[in-house]
């Protein structure tokens, strides 16, 4: 009989149990029991993590015991053996030491932070008190000359690279080359680009025992306190960081419960209480790290799609200099947008993807076969647009993700639809760009009548153009610009080309 197995058993325990729940990491086994948890550590070595020997889980036990009194005084009870007599496996019974686990009181799983942020149960007053909390133990924390080296960009390199390190094998399958390169570049240059702001924070005293771990996980909220726990133990090189390092751990991960005001509204309420108003110098800096560190440890664990999630959210976080660019070509039918879609796309080496087509592809029709529904019925039926859109913004963040320069090429006459890609694309970090083509409806309707007689993937006409404008909800200046395709091809393509030199 295996420990875990032993463990699930209530004779295994020195007290009376009122139920057995299981829980595990990569690393340990947590098993629950009405009053107390014990958390047994898994012999498993992963290089920058060892339990591997009896001897080094007992110390890793009596560490973590001690650290975690820190933040959760009265929780950690202490460490407790696991004996084997004859095949009989107990806690503190008798036989042979076995195994060692930490004792502590079972807190509610209800009032977990992580839970609480999924039922939106998590309140700006609860952050403040969070911030008051961790900005009082970064303040109360050990510091030395010692632990300052920790804040020197070759330790924080070391960890960073073996992130990188750590994660190749995932390249192509839970990130992407292209994206695996970008966060590697930008966080080169930002330590060649910082080597006074990494110096100014050690000589801030911003470098001390910290938690390491923490994200909603490792937070209970209760009515009368909150316990944060399970700091990190199994390595001081993951503990001893810059304090922005821990704030940027919590502040991610409640971006990524999409609770974007609340991981501010918890950064400026840190600052406030600590007086760290250079953080937000160096705070993305760890967020990415952060970001991609769990991004890693969900590939561990085989959990694809998280996994995804959280590189997809530590790229999102690295600046715009190092994404490819989106626009969004839209307007009336025949106002010109495939012309300027087609040209900016030679420029700029993009994929193009145009609605007329991934909507015929979506129901297996020939690109080319003329289409000529009522406004809104057949083929653009309601629903079926729907489905092409979401085709688009699917492709356009998956090549986006490839690094390629992405244009969509589509009427997207509602709002709505426009708010819908800016969310999406928002989750990579990047802004797309609307364009929406202009044109006087005399030239409109001359271009409509000639691409009656064109083999042509559009199936616009000018009653199609009539019903679309009634409709038409068009960009206000601070969506995006306005071009009058009765203008020159290449004056257009230029003034594109230049907003993207400004910046915009």
């Amino acid at each position: 009989m295996d420990i875990v197995e032993a463990l699930l058993k209530k004779e295994a325990y020195p007290e009376e149990v009122k139920h057995i729940k299981l829980f595990q990491t990569h690393i340990s086994w947590v098993f629950l029991t009405g009053k107390y948890a014990y958390k047994v550590k898994k012999p498993v070595n992963f290089g920058f993590l060892d339990y591997s020997t009896l001897e080094k889980r007992r110390y890793f036990c009596f560490k973590e015991v001690e650290l975690n009194k820190r933040l959760s005084p009265g929780i950690y009870l202490g460490v407790v053996p696991i004996k084997n007599n004859g095949g009989n496996i107990t806690i503190d019974g008798r036989g042979k030491v076995i195994d060692y686990a930490v004792k502590m009181i079972e807190m509610p799983q209800e009032r977990m932070m992580d839970k609480l942020l999924e039922e939106k149960k998590v309140s700006r007053k609860m952050v403040e008190k969070i911030a008051c909390i961790i900005s009082n133990f970064h303040q109360k924390a050990e510091r030395s000359r010692d632990i300052d080296k920790f804040g020197k960009i070759e330790v924080i390199k070391n960890n960073t690279d073996e992130n990188f390190a750590q994660t190749k094998d995932y390249i192509g399958h839970l990130i992407t080359q292209h994206q695996y390169d970008a966060i590697f570049k930008y966080t080169d240059d930002f330590y060649r680009e910082n080597k006074e702001l990494f110096a100014e924070r050690i000589k801030q005293g911003k470098i001390c025992d910290c938690h390491g771990d923490l994200y909603s996980k490792n937070i209970c909220i209760t009515d009368n306190n909150i316990y944060i726990y399970d700091c990190i133990e199994f390595n001081e090189r993951f503990r001893y960081s810059d304090t922005a390092s821990d704030v940027a751990f919590l502040a991610m991960d409640l971006d990524f419960h999409n609770e974007k005001e609340l991981s501010q509204h918890f950064i400026s309420s840190y600052m406030d209480f600590s007086h760290d108003y250079n953080l937000p110098s160096i705070l993305p800096f760890y967020k990415i790290y952060r970001a991609y560190v769990r991004g890693k440890v969900h590939a561990f664990q085989s959990n694809d799609e998280t996994s995804r999630q959280y590189f997809d959210l530590s790229y999102s976080y690295i600046p715009e200099r190092y994404k490819p660019r989106l626009f969004c070509i839209m307007g009336l039918t025949g106002t010109g947008k495939t012309t300027i879609a087609k040209e900016l796309a030679k420029r700029l080496n993009s994929a193009v993807f145009h609605s007329d087509y991934v909507r015929k592809e979506l129901l297996s029709l020939s690109p080319y076969k003329r289409e000529f529904s009522s406004y809104n019925e057949g083929i653009y039926a309601p629903q079926i647009t729907e489905k092409t859109y979401a085709e688009m913004v699917k492709r356009a963040k998956n090549a986006l993700k490839q690094g390629q320069n992405v244009i969509l090429d589509a009427t997207y006459r509602k709002k709505e639809k426009r708010e819908t890609l800016k969310r999406e694309v928002a989750k990579l970090g990047i802004k797309p760009i609307f364009v929406e083509t202009i044109c006087k409806e005399k030239e409109i309707k001359e271009r409509l009548r000639k691409r009656e007689k064109k083999k042509t993937i559009s199936d616009g006409r000018w009653e199609i153009y009539v019903k679309q404008k009634e409709e038409f909800e068009h960009l206000s200046k601070s969506e995006g610009v306005i071009i009058d395709t009765g203008r020159s091809p290449e004056g257009n393509i230029s003034y594109l080309l230049n907003l993207i030199a400004e910046g915009n």
